[in-house]
């Protein structure tokens, strides 16, 4: 009875945990903590504990013993996932045994090299080997020592770890290379590579007098992995305090860029993924290139608009972010000031709707590049609308099908670029987003008038010939233009049924009006 009761009030603690990403410690009658995990919502977490009956015998034994649920909330899953990693290697729980023999979890591993990398493994042993020369007290004669002048040396790496969930480690691990430009590169280049321009890595590569600055931002990320309780935030809030104390602002300056970074990492609910995905970012250098372009454009923006016959008109902007979509950047514009058919004018209203989100703080970023899917007259309104609100500095294309040319106001002629290239295969990719984003918002709206249509009077005509009818013809007025034989055609329409719809719609009570006149 005793136990039931536990249990009961523990089941009512549970439903008063929060929603938020944290850890949760499970103590016994005497608070010695018997198990840690983590969760992305704490309350759905542990009340999946109280599942009768248990999904596993061990919860059962478990909870058999549990008295008390602490909890700590964190800003993000990877801050739980962290945290619990620490817990666990401190405390040792007696139910996270699996977790205490490093066999089969990922860990963290900052290697010894002259330039240590951030990695994940799942054994700790470094395959790197370091040459250092012998020390004469290792020196003796007739040893074989003597015959050489350096000898192999196995290097312990620093281990982290272990990690309950390999995914969020990876997002973990490249959110603290976003933050601490250290290498990436398994084996230094001889050139530097792409994250050098990017602002990833301060490119030991080509500059070994970069050597202490790099040993700081080891040091730093060690640091923090080794920090416990701290979430990612709160070690750069305090960091940055306390270089500002002690009079260090170029320190301080530098953990106050990390802290704006990751609050806007935070805001976009974004963490990239491994940015070696995609085309290896190769396309947007060499857009870079050929478009001459001040900077590598990781954030491009394309806008597409979509209409039958002015009807139904709508826009999209897509947003792709080092070469991978983000959908959290993409949006739907119901054109509202456009009459009739006037592709340049629905453009002109969608492009201003997002500078004007931009400058009213409704939209997060600022894009590198803008595309227009369409010719040079797209990119000359697109152009206007840029000078007009004081934009002109972000760079602007646009794109036609039919040849795959590129308009760029820096250039007279149209811009040809390889077609086995990555750059058009990377410009291709975007605007065909852009087209489909735009075609499925305008057949959604479109979906929409089969709930209320003229064609509701018509007898005989039901959900499903309405939606024949508008599939075959886009529109109420195409149909209405449509003589009897074209209503035979759409399949599902009897000749009686043409001539009920054609007799309707052309008499007064079913006169539907023309499309509005095209603006200029």
């Amino acid at each position: 009875m005793k136990i039931k009761n536990s249990l009961k009030a523990l089941r009512l603690l549970a439903d008063k945990l929060p929603l938020t990403p944290g850890i949760y410690l499970m103590r016994d009658v005497r608070r010695v903590i018997l198990y840690i995990g983590k969760a992305k919502s704490l309350r759905k977490r542990v009340r999946s504990y109280f599942k009768v009956p248990a999904l596993v015998p061990k919860i059962t034994v478990l909870m058999s013993k549990v008295r008390v649920i602490d909890h700590i909330e964190t800003p993000t899953e990877v801050d739980a996932l962290l945290l619990e990693a620490h817990l666990v290697r401190k405390y040792k729980p007696r139910y996270n045994q699996e977790l205490k023999d490093d066999k089969s979890f990922p860990l963290l591993k900052i290697t010894r090299e002259k330039f240590p990398r951030l990695c994940i493994t799942r054994q700790k042993t470094d395959p790197k080997a370091v040459l250092r020369p012998i020390h004469s007290s290792e020196v003796q004669m007739g040893s074989v020592l003597t015959a050489v002048k350096q000898k192999k040396i196995q290097d312990k790496a620093d281990y982290y770890g272990p990690y309950t969930d390999a995914k969020l480690l990876r997002q973990a691990v490249n959110l603290i290379q976003s933050l601490f430009p250290i290498r990436k590169c398994q084996t230094l280049p001889k050139s530097s590579c792409l994250y050098h321009h990017l602002g990833q890595c301060i490119a030991p590569c080509i500059k070994p007098e970069v050597k202490p600055e790099y040993d700081r931002l080891v040091n730093e990320v060690k640091r923090f992995l080794g920090g416990g309780k701290k979430t990612i935030a709160q070690y750069l809030e305090e960091r940055m305090d306390r270089a500002s104390r002690e009079l260090r602002f170029e320190d301080a300056q530098f953990f106050k860029e990390q802290v704006d970074a990751l609050s806007k990492l935070r805001k976009k609910r974004f963490l990239p993924k491994n940015p070696g995905q995609g085309i290896s970012l190769s396309a947007t250098l060499e857009l870079k290139e050929n478009l001459r372009l001040e900077k590598i454009p990781e954030r491009i923006v394309c806008f597409d608009v979509s209409n039958v016959q002015g009807d139904q008109a709508v826009a999209s902007k897509v947003s792709f972010y080092r070469e991978l979509p983000d959908k959290f950047g993409y949006r739907r514009y119901k054109i509202k000031s456009v009459a009739g058919i006037n592709d340049y004018a629905m453009i002109a209203e969608a492009l201003t709707r997002m500078l004007r989100g931009i400058k009213e703080g409704r939209e997060d970023f600022m894009p590198d590049l803008i595309m227009i899917d369409g010719g040079k007259g797209h990119l000359n309104t697109a152009v206007k609308v840029l000078v007009r609100e004081g934009m002109e500095q972000i760079d602007l294309i646009s794109i036609a099908k039919q040849f795959e040319w590129v308009h760029s106001s820096k250039f007279r002629a149209p811009l040809v670029i390889a077609s086995d290239s990555p750059a058009l295969y990377l410009l291709k990719k975007v605007r065909d987003e852009a087209h489909r984003f735009a075609i499925t918002y305008h057949r959604k709206l479109k979906s929409k008038l089969l709930e209320r249509s003229v064609l509701d009077d018509i007898p005989g005509i039901g959900e499903k010939r309405k939606r024949l009818l508008l599939r075959h013809f886009n529109s109420i007025y195409e149909i209405r233009s449509a003589d009897i034989e074209q209503l035979c055609a759409v399949p599902g329409i009897e000749r009686d049924i043409a001539i009920r719809i054609f007799s309707f719609l052309n008499s007064a009570k079913g006169s539907v009006s023309s499309p509005r006149t095209p603006t200029s």
